[in-house]
């Protein structure tokens, strides 16, 4: 199984993928754009760069859209982003028959082409997930890899994954567990050098560009504030805020049901947020201590969509964006008439989120295909996946499709290739005189 960019299969399932990729961002240009989206135009634009979203994807935004006069080109680069992952990640699991067919029907569905023309920043960082993930298997399984190949693709997955802030800790849990579970020197290497690289990245475009602290305090604790406002609701949490937040609001304008599970509606405002960052921290580590089985059960209905159990029934979060949000900014569909006819396709795959976008059912698949006998290709994808959760179990302020996109297209790509190897063993049975 060769896995070579000189391989013919692999720059012909490259080469197809893209080109459908293409044709579907001709349809939509220049792309679907959501309130996020139109935050990294701003950014763009005026060149007021900042850490809210990473200080990486700021400056990504601003030089490769060439200072917001060329927008589009930011959801063609994105999506070719990820076809050239999805590619790369399908070859590195399964033969190379059974990764073309995979990695062309993945591509064929909104989950690739329609994430993939969506100007959001998770794009381009589960991207670089997935070429670590490829690259990791290749070393792994002893696989040929040119020097240039392995350390270009090194290079450029450690520096995608720091468009979101949980980019590198996902890459530093999967680091623990994979180097707890096995002893392989070469791997680990790589794995420095990729965290590394991550780590300056991160440093090098937050303090030395951007001019600002790698970490937002004010996003970094929306989770906790959604944890704090929660419990102000219960009967449990009257005066936990006066307590531990003191002179910043009340039980009153902290409490809101809604941050138990998605948005945070409380009556508390902006400035008061800004604030209260430095009680934030204390306060939700004593809420914790205090009361663990209330921050766990929390965790569990708001990130339902991360476990493969349906405890609180088949969860259905915020899914594939199709529109582009605002009217009045500029941006508009070259081809209204058709893209609207297309985007029937997107609301299909948002009618069927309960499954298509069930994290922990796919992850629950990923660890069956192992035990099924894959288990050589699919242990570090497996693991990549389990870290993805765990961060976002923790960390994530709300629930959204987008965030565990690695572990639906690792899943699901997986089980494509399974499906295809049936087949063609198969047919190949039925040939046998």
């Amino acid at each position: 199984m060769i896995r070579l960019l000189n391989s013919t299969s692999l720059r012909f399932s490259l080469l197809r993928n893209s080109l459908i990729q293409i044709f579907f961002w001709i349809i939509f240009f220049p792309g679907f754009f959501s309130g996020d989206s139109f935050a990294a135009v701003d950014m763009a634009k005026s060149g007021d760069l900042t850490n809210s979203y990473t200080a990486s994807w700021a400056v990504y935004v601003r030089f490769f859209s060439f200072h917001g006069h060329a927008i589009a080109l930011l959801t063609l680069i994105n999506g070719l982003f990820l076809t050239y992952a999805i590619t790369r990640f399908a070859y590195s699991v399964l033969p190379k028959r059974n990764a073309s067919i995979a990695s062309f029907m993945i591509i064929l569905t909104p989950l690739a082409w329609g994430m993939g023309i969506t100007l959001w920043h998770d794009i381009p960082m589960t991207a670089g997930l997935l070429i670590l993930m490829a690259i990791y298997n290749e070393v792994f399984q002893k696989n040929p890899l040119t020097k240039f190949d392995l350390y270009l693709n090194l290079t450029l997955g450690s520096i995608l994954i720091t468009f979101r802030p949980n980019g590198l800790p996902t890459l530093i849990v999967f680091g623990v567990l994979f180097f707890v579970i096995y002893r392989n020197r070469n791997l680990l290497r790589l794995w420095i050098m990729s965290t590394v690289t991550a780590l300056l990245t991160i440093l090098i475009t937050s303090y030395a560009i951007v001019g600002l602290s790698p970490i937002d305090n004010y996003y970094a604790q929306e989770w906790m504030r959604n944890d704090i406002s929660c419990f102000a609701n219960t009967a449990k949490g009257k005066g936990f805020v006066e307590a531990n937040i003191p002179l910043i609001g009340t039980t009153e304008t902290w409490k809101s049901n809604r941050a138990c599970t998605f948005l945070n509606d409380a009556k508390i405002t902006k400035d008061q947020k800004v604030k209260a960052q430095e009680y934030v921290p204390k306060a939700w580590f004593k809420l914790f201590l205090s009361d663990p089985d209330f921050v766990l059960s929390t965790h569990m209905q708001r990130n339902a969509y991360l476990i493969p159990i349906p405890i609180y029934g088949i969860p259905a979060p915020p899914f594939l964006h199709s529109t582009i949000e605002f009217e009045d900014r500029g941006i508009a569909w070259a081809f209204p008439v058709l893209a609207e006819k297309m985007r029937v396709l997107m609301r299909l795959w948002n009618g069927i989120s309960g499954v298509a976008g069930w994290a922990g059912l796919w992850i629950l698949i990923l660890y069956i295909l192992l035990r099924m006998g894959e288990a050589k290709n699919l242990k570090i994808p497996l693991i990549f996946s389990v870290s993805t959760l765990l961060v976002l179990f923790v960390f994530a302020p709300i629930p959204d499709g987008r965030y565990p996109l690695i572990v639906l297209l690792v899943s699901q790509v997986s089980t494509l290739g399974k499906i295809s190897k049936e087949a063609f063993f198969r047919g190949s049975r039925l040939k046998t005189p």
